[in-house]
């Protein structure tokens, strides 16, 4: 597995509790989907975070919640613009299975960044986002949207209008049956959208997950 140290470009708060981090492209490819590590004060210390840039960019980001009691966050906070920071990856396979089949991505929090990689990457996939919040400066990456179906769905203030959550939703929009789905972020939100699925007809091979656990799901829906 390829390991670098990577200069970073940009550290930025996005939202209420996330940051946005922006490295120089490694010395080595990725697909849209995939993880890299990042270490903490130790390097036994490591925590696994979605590559939120498209397989082409010239930049590697990263979208992360901070926590504050957590073990790397603390540690990454503090990197400030032109540290180097240690990457190990790629890896994982949560990727675009068939680039010719829709795609419906359910997501909560952070867990849109392999979506943003997915729409940077093949700007011609058919493309449907549900994408999960609490408030609406979560809406991480809203203004790249525009080019698919998004869905944004807050759940303690309203956006639109409106407030909401993805399952929700979920249980009553059309579901394209040659659709693979993909969701990613609380494993509430998971477990309940594949139930959702699963009941109305969806067989579970069309299915991906990406779970992420810092966040139980009633924290973004109360």
């Amino acid at each position: 597995m390829p390991d670098a140290a990577l200069k970073i470009l940009e550290h930025r708060d996005l939202g209420r509790d996330a940051r946005l981090l922006r490295l120089e492209r490694p010395p080595w490819k990725w697909k849209a989907g995939q993880l890299i590590s990042l270490a903490g004060k130790s390097s036994l210390d490591q925590r696994d975070y979605t590559i939120a840039s498209g397989e082409k960019d010239e930049t590697l980001d990263v979208l992360y919640r901070v926590i504050p009691h957590g073990v790397v966050t603390p540690h990454i906070c503090k990197q400030q613009v032109g540290d180097r920071i240690p990457v190990q990856g790629p890896y994982g396979r949560f990727t675009v299975k068939d680039l010719h089949r829709p795609v419906v991505f359910c997501a909560t929090g952070t867990g849109i960044a392999p979506c943003r990689a997915f729409l940077r990457s093949h700007p011609g996939l058919e493309l449907t986002l549900l994408h999960g919040v609490r408030y609406p400066e979560d809406l991480y990456f809203r203004e790249e949207m525009d080019s698919i179906s998004y869905y944004p769905f807050c759940s303690r203030e309203p956006y639109l209008g409106k407030t909401g959550r993805v399952t929700d939703f979920l249980r009553e929009m059309v579901l394209p049956p040659e659709a693979a789905y993909y969701l990613c972020g609380a494993n509430e939100m998971i477990y309940e959208a594949e139930d959702i699925l699963k009941g109305r007809g969806i067989n579970p091979v069309d299915f991906f997950h990406e779970p992420y656990y810092y966040r139980a799901y009633d924290e973004l829906s109360t």
